[in-house]
């Protein structure tokens, strides 16, 4: 993981972070300069992940909520981009503080998961998190096509009930709309959900922060 500190990728950030604050693709973006600077696939996803125009960057920012704004309000987690967020802090895997604030994982990890006893520890660090929250309700989504969805949807209600915190969790086809329309704010890091959400509580990198995760600033 030391690739993350180069400077080559430092170098890189910059040139991204101008190209997206001139209204260019992201996509595109990452496939420029990683091509211009030879990056790894690992590298690539630190720029995709991490790296955000000023603007986006501020916007993203001002919809950050903290734990007390939580207080008697309901709260929709997109499931899987917290709890992988948690599992990468637990498995000591490096994570990204991105321009935006936002914590983030660089785990390579599209449509599967694997429950664990990383899973379990994760779980449970999550309930004992959002117990102290005092929320009125919170919603749990996971995306139905990824195997055993069910399963941990099932898991998780069974731990943070034990955590006293009133939930509800299932795994769901399309968890982005799921999310936003189901709490006064929203739990997740995904772009597709921040852009959208007026209140985001970083729930992952809340919880990871407690983990004393290996954190990494661009």
């Amino acid at each position: 993981m030391n690739s993350i500190l180069s400077e080559k990728l430092a170098k890189a950030s910059v040139d991204a972070r101008y190209l997206l604050s001139r209204g260019y693709n992201r996509e595109a973006v990452v496939r420029f300069v990683g091509d211009r600077y030879l990056l790894s696939k690992e590298e690539r996803l630190v720029i995709y992940r991490g790296v955000y125009d000023p603007i986006t960057a501020l916007i993203h920012r001002r919809k950050r909520v903290s734990r007390d704004f939580i207080q008697r309000k309901t709260l929709a987690i997109d499931g899987f981009n917290v709890l992988i967020t948690v599992e990468s802090a637990l498995s000591n895997k490096p994570l990204l503080l991105c321009d935006d604030g936002f914590i983030r994982d660089i785990s390579a990890v599209h449509g599967r998961h694997t429950l664990s006893d990383i899973t379990l520890s994760a779980l449970t660090a999550l309930a004992n998190h959002l117990s102290k929250l005092n929320p009125k309700q919170v919603f749990f989504f996971y995306d139905s096509p990824v195997s055993h969805s069910g399963d941990l949807a099932k898991l998780t209600y069974e731990i943070l009930t034990k955590y006293n915190v009133a939930c509800e969790a299932k795994a769901v086809k399309q968890v982005d709309s799921e999310v936003l329309k189901s709490g006064e704010i929203v739990a997740s890091s995904d772009y597709a959900i921040v852009s959208r959400a007026n209140y985001v509580y970083d729930l992952g990198g809340e919880v990871a922060k407690e983990l004393n995760p290996t954190i990494i600033k661009l």
